[in-house]
């Protein structure tokens, strides 16, 4: 089958809309219906190798959090069922448990991939719910590749046509989007049929949620929005292939998805121009740091200047870091605890200064509690610059002025985050962020063979490097 663009004239040509906006749920479901491994371009398939590096990058590490630790405990308490693993244990659950486990471990640590114009984590939703299904099913190496290019697809374009107005009703992206990815991931690792795929996006509205309190009080709530995301989309594809069927118009109905979270203002329009021909998930960014990407600019900014100007955190007496209006909301100076720390950006611009890597240390409890982190932390306002707000979502910049004690200013204006497709991680970068992070937690010679495992998309042996007993996996420091 050759695949054709959709586009706003043909998007539903079988069922006319009932009006004249685009009949999104169903079309989505044509389009992955009829997703191709002969149509994927090389760099869309080899980015999805890319993309499942990085998510066992992040659940790797972030399976030693306690939070993660104690969702396991959980389910390990309360459910039973073999048909999938969980990473960095020997333990095997039930797909769609293992997709909630492995998916709070994947954001337990900040670390997974994101997509700047939804505002939102695609990996650690789609790719839970994805590697269990594809376990539980022995699905192929094909057979994942067309599911991450369909959860990519589907979830960020709903995430970049509702942002930022979901953000403004209080929702958290990945939350309320991530469901959408599992759910069209694995259905189409089940084969589901158009009108099965359209009940699964239906149902998938539903079960969408997450709310942006987390933030208040750093509620570790928020690591389990990707872990939710990643099982209820599973369960809803097993439900449509079960013959429950959900509406047609789940998305884009006068009581559907857009009009719930994004409150009637979402630009429906972009969900499908180029959906067959441009690739969203070629733009994601992959993390270099363990935090909020609201703070990864300030801190690309900081360690440019300690590279150029050879500048020491003793010299520094004020720091005034200029934004758009999302990260200014991170200006808070209070980090008792490490999700504190991680949406803080005063925290990381002092930790940027005094560490000379911005690493899974610099945010853990011991650099928490560096008086030298506390003054300068004290010492950082954050502030909106129309300039930069008037280029978001397309750029998150940051411009950071260093007042220093002997009188002197240093300014330094980082136009995009380290990781974004247009400042990007190559795929070396990527293979030595996988070691940093994850040669302390399982060794070198194991992060070897997961890193071969992945490039390869060899799904045998992921399944079988990522199965470690509780003797071959340290703590993350965090």
């Amino acid at each position: 089958m050759t695949q054709r663009p959709i586009g706003l004239d043909h998007s539903n040509d079988d069922q006319p809309a009932t009006d004249s906006r685009p009949a999104l749920t169903v079309a989505l479901a044509g389009w992955v219906h009829s997703l191709e491994i002969e149509n994927l371009p090389p760099a869309v398939i080899h980015q999805v190798k890319r993309v499942v590096l990085d998510y066992h990058c992040a659940v790797i590490a972030g399976c030693t959090a306690p939070t993660s630790r104690a969702v396991q405990n959980y389910f390990a308490q309360t459910e039973s069922g073999s048909a999938a693993g969980v990473v960095g244990s020997e333990q095997r659950f039930a797909a769609h448990t293992a997709a909630f486990i492995n998916g709070t471990a994947a954001h337990g640590l900040e670390i997974d991939d994101g997509y700047t114009p939804g505002s939102y984590h695609p990996g650690a939703c789609a790719m839970p719910a994805i590697m269990a299904q594809a376990q539980a099913s022995k699905s192929s190496a094909q057979e994942v590749t067309l599911a991450v290019v369909a959860a990519y697809e589907v979830s960020c374009r709903l995430a970049r046509a509702g942002h930022p107005h979901t953000l403004q009703n209080g929702f958290h992206n990945t939350g309320i989007n991530g469901v959408f990815a599992s759910a069209v991931g694995v259905g189409k690792l089940l084969g589901l049929s158009v009108e099965e795929l359209s009940w699964t996006l239906g149902m998938a509205g539903s079960f969408s949620s997450g709310l942006f309190e987390f933030l208040a009080q750093g509620s570790e709530t928020k690591r389990i929005h990707p872990g939710k995301s990643a099982r209820d989309g599973l369960i809803v594809a097993q439900l449509a292939r079960a013959g429950v069927d959900g509406p047609l118009t789940g998305i884009e109905g006068e009581n559907g998805y857009f009009k719930a979270y994004a409150g009637g203002k979402a630009d429906l329009n972009s969900v499908l121009q180029g959906l067959g021909t441009t690739y969203e998930m070629l733009n994601t960014y992959v993390k270099p740091y363990p935090c909020c990407r609201h703070l990864h600019a300030p801190i690309d900014a900081v360690l440019a200047m300690k590279s150029q100007s050879s500048v020491e955190a003793g010299e520094v007496v004020r720091v005034v870091v200029q934004t758009h209006r999302g990260a200014a909301k991170h200006d808070h100076q209070h980090y008792d605890g490490l999700l504190d720390a991680q949406m803080s950006i005063p925290y990381a611009v002092a930790a940027a200064l005094v560490y000379d890597q911005v690493d899974l240390m610099a945010f853990g409890s011991q650099a928490r509690a560096n008086p030298e982190i506390a003054r300068l932390a004290a010492s950082v306002s954050v502030e909106v610059s129309e300039t930069i707000q008037a280029v978001y979502p397309a750029k998150r910049s940051a411009s950071v002025t260093l007042e220093l004690r002997d009188g002197r200013c240093l300014k330094h204006l980082q136009p995009q985050p380290y990781g974004e497709p247009d400042n990007p991680l190559d795929d070396a970068a990527l293979t030595q962020k996988f070691h940093a992070i994850c040669d302390p937690v399982v060794g070198h010679e194991r992060a070897l063979a997961i890193v071969q495992a992945c490039w390869s998309l060899d799904l045998d042996a992921i399944y079988q490097s990522c199965t470690m007993s509780a003797q071959e996996i340290s703590v993350a420091v965090i």
